[in-house]
């Protein structure tokens, strides 16, 4: 496994960015009057700049966006989809996700730097809910591998502008794998800086992941996928070190400017997902979505966090 002690060349920029995700002040800030966990507050508080980041940017052409943000699409007949997601385990089978009634839902944003465990994310929100997420990336598949149903048949690939989604995946201009220059391409000349005001009216979940970990996770991704594997040689030399900088200048751009703008939403922590306080973020989330019914049911939950470890969409059996 990569010792993250010995980053070439970006090690410096990245460690700031860690530091910024880390520190903790004593008066945690309100999103909505829900008070956020203090470890996001120095994203926003921080004397620390995005632009002190990384010490310049390369100039050079504009270049091609390999993925785009998917346009509504006119689907005749509403199917609600219901699938079983935990159908093989006796006490849990009979518990469903479906998608709701047509345009009864605000249209909600869950936000994350790629390789911060979206997809993960949103398999527990769809257990606690009953209710299918959606994405706003063309082709992205289901949270959920259902055994003997296509992509086609799960609620992923209905219009993700249908109201009938709990929450929609949306990357936003990190979605990009070409760095920098496209990274800002896309928000100043493709209007993904308009965004979260236009499509989701300030509504939207911030999920943030270490940067430590993000860097790695979102190699593998930008190289092999969502469950590839880039090649160890890849952690290395001048494209790996560009690499380091463009998470830690966008990773930190990113969270500042949706925590800046929520008017209604949370940030919620991948780490905090993953212990003994899962169930505490999980109620959090829908707290500030305002949720009903409350409390989430405790049988769906404690379904919810027992297969919270399924293999769907892991990248398994890594050793860097």
């Amino acid at each position: 496994m990569i010792d993250s002690k010995a980053l070439p060349g970006g090690s410096m920029t990245l460690c700031l960015c860690l530091f910024r995700f880390s520190y903790f002040t004593y008066v945690p800030p309100n999103i909505n009057n829900l008070q956020l966990p203090s470890a996001a507050v120095n994203v926003v508080s921080s004397s620390t700049t995005a632009d002190n980041l990384v010490s310049s940017t390369t100039a050079g052409s504009l270049m091609e966006n390999v993925t785009s943000q998917a346009h509504p699409k006119s689907v005749k007949k509403h199917n609600k989809h219901v699938s079983y997601p935990w159908r093989d385990d006796p006490v849990c089978k009979n518990f469903t996700v479906q998608l709701a009634e047509r345009d009864s839902l605000p249209k909600w944003a869950l936000t994350s730097f790629p390789g911060s465990g979206v997809t993960w994310t949103r398999q527990m929100i769809e257990g606690i809910t009953g209710i299918y997420t959606g994405s706003v990336h063309e082709q992205d598949p289901s949270p959920v591998q259902v055994e003997g149903l296509g992509i086609d048949l799960l609620g992923i690939t209905d219009d993700p502008f249908c109201g009938c989604t709990i929450i929609d995946k949306d990357h936003e201009a990190t979605i990009t794998v070409k760095g920098l220059v496209d990274y800002f391409r896309l928000l100043h000349l493709e209007g993904y800086s308009e965004i979260f005001r236009k499509d989701y009216g300030y509504r939207g979940v911030l999920l943030l992941r270490n940067p430590m970990d993000v860097v790695f996770t979102y190699r593998h991704w930008q190289l092999a996928g969502k469950v590839g594997k880039a090649p160890l040689e890849s952690f290395q030399g001048p494209q790996w070190h560009k690499v380091v900088e463009f998470v830690a200048y966008a990773w930190a751009d990113h969270a500042i400017r949706w925590i800046e703008q929520i008017e209604k939403g949370t940030v919620i922590f991948y780490e905090q997902l993953l212990g003994q306080n899962a169930s505490i973020e999980l109620e959090r989330l829908l707290d500030a979505m305002d949720f009903k019914p409350r409390p989430v049911d405790p049988s769906r939950m404690r379904c919810t966090l027992d297969h919270r470890d399924r293999t769907d969409h892991k990248r398994l059996n890594k050793s860097w």
